[in-house]
Order: C-alpha cells, then structure tokens, then sequence
C-alpha cells in the first residue's frame, strides 16, 4: 500500500472521509446519539459503542451488520490529567465502524490500514500497533491471529508490541462487552519525548500517539469477573478525531488543531502569553480552559445546563474549574462567554445550524456562571493561600470543610490547588467537621419541627 501523502485535512474533512470510506464498504452511517445520557449508569455518553449496546450483546438486532458513525462523549473520570500531556480531551468526538457478528479482525485490520495510508496519506513507517499477550488468570491466550493479520497487511513484526490485560483487554470498567484489542499507535518522533530510548507504545510516552483502538469484542465479562461468550462476535473500533486531527495537521497537541485555534487565539488577547513565567504551567492551564469549556458547550447543547445536581453539576465544575484557571494566567472578571462563539466557528459543520443559533444563549448561561462564582473563587483563592500544615504536616480537614459549608467553595477544587502546593489534608479531620455539621444539623432540624 503506498501512501498518498496528505498534507493538510480539517476535522471536518477527516469526519466526511472516514464516514464515506466506511460507508463505500457497506457500512450503514448512523446518527449521532444524544450526549446525555436519561437514567443511565453514566451521565453522558463515555465511549463511541455505548449506544451500540443492544446491538453488540445481541439483544436487539442492528439496522445492518455492518455500522459507522461519529459520537460526541464526555469523561470526567480523570479530568486533572487533562492539559498535563498533549492527547487527552474531557470532551471529544469519537469517529467508529463496527461489525456486529459480520467480518472478523483480518477484514478489520486490512480496512484500518486502507484508510490510514490511501484516505489520510500517513506513513506507514510511523505506525505500531499493540496486540493482546494473554492472561493466565483468565485463560485467555494471546492473540495470534490478529498478530499474523497485522504481518498480513506489511506491519513488521519490530513495530508490533505484545501487551498483557491491563492494556490490550478492552472493557468498559466492569460487567458488560469487552474482548482482546489491538491499538494503532502513530510515531511523532523523538522530539516528543525527552527519553526517547526506552519510549514505545503503550508506556504512555509522548512519542506514540495511540490513534485508533480495534476492539474484538468476543466476552461478557459478568459482576463476578468471569467471562462467558457473546451470542456473536465483534468488531468495535474507536478513532479519535481530535487525535488524529493532531497528527494530519501536524498540530503539537489536540489542543493545537482547527477546532481549538479561534478560541485559543482569543484567549492569548486576553492573557498575553508569559504572564505566568512558567511555560509548562501556563499551557496547562490554556490547554484547560478551552478544553473544559468546549466539555460545557457540547453538554448544554445537549440540554444539560449549570447545576447543583447530577449531570449539571458536572458542567457546574467544569466551568469552576476553568475559572479558576483564568486567575493563575491574570484574568480576574468573567471572561469564558467571550471565547464561546470562536470555539463554536471552530467547530464549524460539526455543529448543526440549529447549535450555531443557539451560542448567544449559551454565552449568556456562561457568564451568569460565571459571575455567580465569581465572588466566592477570589475569597476561596485568598482562604487558601493562607493555609499552612498543622504539627502533622498536613492541612487541618476542618478548615477545608468550613471553606465549602461557609463560603460554598468546591471541596474537589481546593484539593487540586492545595495538591498543586505541594500540600497534604487531613481527610479524617474532614469527615469529623462533616458528621459534627451533620449532626448540629438533625439536631436544629428537630428543635424547630418537634411535634408534640
């Protein structure tokens, strides 16, 4: 296979060529899913398979064998690595083609590798690939065949890793779908790693960005940990478009391409660059910022809006936090309504019409956010400033939990600026100040509403 050489495609254009390559191959394109998720185990949609369930457990039969689409996710679960490193978003877009009992890992990977060199134009060079080594525990073995498959297509065997359970047994965290998988990885090159001898897949090394993860989905992994057969097998692929995006615009991130550059460029008018005199930590907190941001305004397009409570309290905190991101790089008023509607232009055909029109809104929603935190962020930030290790060389838990009974400060929050000192809290003094406010609290409760 030869490459095409690709010199440039905007995340729209990646969007239209995987769907249509897909779609020339008897995939069926199917709408996004809502990324809000109504009285399911998960607030928002957190993997492009999630609404495929039904289909890949056999419970409710595919309006084809052979499926593609692009889904919008969100995942929280490890927000504060988010800006630490260049490939990880809280919100991303997830492009996918799945095979729901139809072709096997041979078809899968010739497909794969197709697209990559004759649609995309990467060197195949560059590309690894990771297979799946076994579990003993498991009784699973490793995946011979997809290794073979991948020395089929003219993968050579050095740019092959063989990787145990943690890492190349795909699962959704717990009892559901899940099976071997085999993760492509795109080599950037030395320059991204400072120790670039001992990088390789799957060391979470800066130098291979992993850019699409073939799922050969074959288990149900049951409450017990166990593993029974699915009643078909699977193919479940996810390629992320921000990821890939990077690579095909030759972007130092996936906070550096199309979709992020409007609202990045109006947040450098705002906080010119060296404010902080410390490069790694001010691109963090850019990288941040826009990300966390952009989270908020796909979940309020969803109809998720700021909140106290479950899936709004999610974009409460986001927003929070990149508030407070905004005061380590000098921005001291509410500003993140004013970066809205360039990340909207940058997203461009990946939002409806329909979206677009509903910016304004959403910049007014932001802003009262904004204001309303406003207040307790510069007497939280003050309050902690001043705190100090007791005699045990930690923070006093109870003066952390006044901050968030008094001031209504972020309990999460404050812990992620007193761990970026450097500092420690006494987590048992915590949950005695919490069961003490807890217990005052039934106390007044029966004081005013005895009934004799």
């Amino acid at each position: 296979m030869t490459s095409s050489n690709v010199s440039y495609l905007s995340s729209s254009e990646i969007v239209e060529r995987y769907l249509a390559f897909f779609r020339s191959k008897g995939h069926i394109q199917l709408p996004d899913s809502p990324l809000a998720v109504a009285g399911g185990s998960t607030s928002f949609v957190i993997a492009g398979m999630q609404p495929l369930l039904p289909y890949l457990r056999g419970l409710v039969a595919p309006p084809s064998p052979r499926l593609t689409a692009l889904q919008r996710c969100l995942r929280t679960d490890d927000a504060e690595a988010v800006g630490t490193n260049t490939g990880k978003n809280t919100a991303f877009h997830m492009l996918g083609n799945w095979s729901i009992g139809d072709y096997g890992k041979g078809e899968a990977i010739s497909m794969a590798l197709d697209l990559l060199l004759n649609v995309f134009g990467l060197d195949q060079s560059k590309l690894w690939v990771t297979v799946f080594a076994g579990d003993s525990e498991l009784g699973l073995s490793a995946d011979e065949e997809a290794l073979q498959e991948w020395l089929r297509v003219g993968i050579p065997r050095e740019h092959i890793i063989l990787l145990g359970a943690e890492d190349n047994l795909w699962t959704m965290g717990g009892p559901g779908p899940c099976g071997p998988c085999s993760e492509i990885f795109f080599d950037r090159g030395p320059g991204f790693d400072p120790h670039p001898s001992v990088c390789r897949p799957g060391d979470g090394c800066e130098r291979f960005l992993e850019i699409w993860n073939l799922v050969f989905m074959e288990y149900e992994s049951l409450p017990s940990g166990s593993l029974t057969a699915l009643p078909q097998r699977n193919i479940d692929t996810g390629m992320g478009l921000e990821r890939i995006a990077s690579v095909l615009q030759k972007a130092e991130s996936v906070f550096s391409i199309d979709l992020f550059q409007p609202a990045l460029s109006r947040l450098l008018e705002l906080a010119p660059s060296g404010v902080m005199g410390d490069d790694s930590r001010e691109t963090r907190a850019r990288r941040m910022i826009v990300d966390h941001l952009r989270a908020v305004m796909l979940a309020c397009l969803a109809g998720v809006l700021p909140g106290r409570d479950g899936s709004g309290s999610v974009v409460r905190r986001l927003l929070r936090r990149a508030s407070r991101q905004a005061r380590l790089l000098g921005i001291d008023k509410p500003f993140l309504g004013e970066l809205l509607m360039p990340l909207a232009h940058g997203h461009g055909s990946l939002l409806t019409p329909d979206e677009h029109e509903q910016i304004p809104y959403l910049i007014r929603v932001v802003t009262d956010e904004e204001k309303l935190f406003e207040r307790v962020l510069t007497t939280g930030l003050r309050y902690l400033s001043q705190l100090e290790p007791g005699t045990n060389g930690l923070i006093p838990g109870e003066l952390l939990f006044k901050l968030h009974a008094e001031k209504g400060f972020p309990t999460d929050l404050a812990t992620e600026i007193l761990t970026e000192r450097g500092l420690q809290i006494d987590w048992s003094g915590y949950e005695q100040a919490s069961e003490e406010h807890r217990r005052v609290s039934r106390l007044s409760a029966e004081t005013h509403f005895h009934k004799s």
